[in-house]
């Protein structure tokens, strides 16, 4: 799938991502037995050994130069705009997390299997999640001749490997962890909606206890004044404005105590 790509920024998180997978891979050619024995996500050592860091360098092996290829070229389809739209810090928060979901759900549903999991395409379906949610309308090319918007494309891939992952159709392939990246991707997502929203109302709220407070504190210091005035001069001192505002003031007065 494809959509017209803008300028690329040489300081970006996105293009040193594909970097570090391209580095990574020439090491997985040189020593693959070591790189995936020991950075690979293998469930069973998870459990029995507890390699918890796997659920983190899994994400940077690939199987094979077209695993590596297919997941660059998404990675670099959807993760430039997305950097572009949210800032560097947020979009490799949003990528690592994604990745650590894919493994985590993979490993939940296989937590015996020897069979190591290894590459980014948990972070990858997150990120296409994100595009489908940020650019819904933007046109995507599924093997470069079938036009689809983004938002009808995250719904499809989703229910494929939901499809596949259940049923079992396509082996060799961690479906699940593919699932995982989608779905911890909209639980963040709507997660960060949903805070940001809390966050709002209580600086409204705030705002509003600042106003209160202020409006209540000018009304003591206009209610003491009168009184004053009552003090020295007398009650029939009042005009009749000052005797109405006294009147009113000692009802929110008493009302506010």
């Amino acid at each position: 799938m494809i959509f017209r790509q803008r300028g690329i920024d040489n300081k970006s998180i996105t293009l040193y991502l594909i970097i570090i997978n391209v580095i990574v891979f020439f090491l997985e050619y040189i020593a693959y037995r070591f790189m995936v024995s020991n950075f690979a996500l293998i469930p069973i050592l998870v459990t029995k050994k507890y390699y918890f860091w796997q659920f983190f360098t899994h994400m940077f092996l690939h199987g094979n130069i077209w695993h590596l290829g297919f997941n660059m070229f998404a990675l670099f389809i959807f993760g430039f705009p997305l950097e572009r739209h949210w800032g560097s810090s947020k979009f490799l928060k949003y990528y690592i997390i994604c990745g650590l979901g894919g493994g985590l759900l993979h490993y939940l549903i296989n937590t015996s299997s020897p069979i190591p999991s290894l590459g980014a395409s948990g972070a990858v379906y997150g990120l296409l999640l994100a595009f489908g949610m940020t650019f819904p309308n933007t046109i995507l090319y599924i093997n470069f001749f079938i036009p689809i918007k983004a938002k009808y494309a995250v719904i499809i891939f989703g229910v494929v490997e939901l499809f596949l992952g259940i049923t079992g159709a396509q082996s060799g392939i961690a479906h699940f962890a593919h699932l995982g990246g989608l779905l911890t991707g909209l639980l963040y997502l709507k997660s960060g909606k949903i805070f940001s929203g809390v966050k709002k109302e209580t600086e409204k709220t705030k705002i509003y206890q600042n106003y209160d407070k202020g409006k209540r504190d000018k009304n003591k210091e206009r209610f003491n004044e009168i009184l004053d005035k009552i003090s020295r001069k007398g009650y029939d001192s009042l005009s009749n404005n000052e005797k109405t505002e006294l009147d009113k003031l000692s009802k929110e007065m008493y009302s506010n105590e």
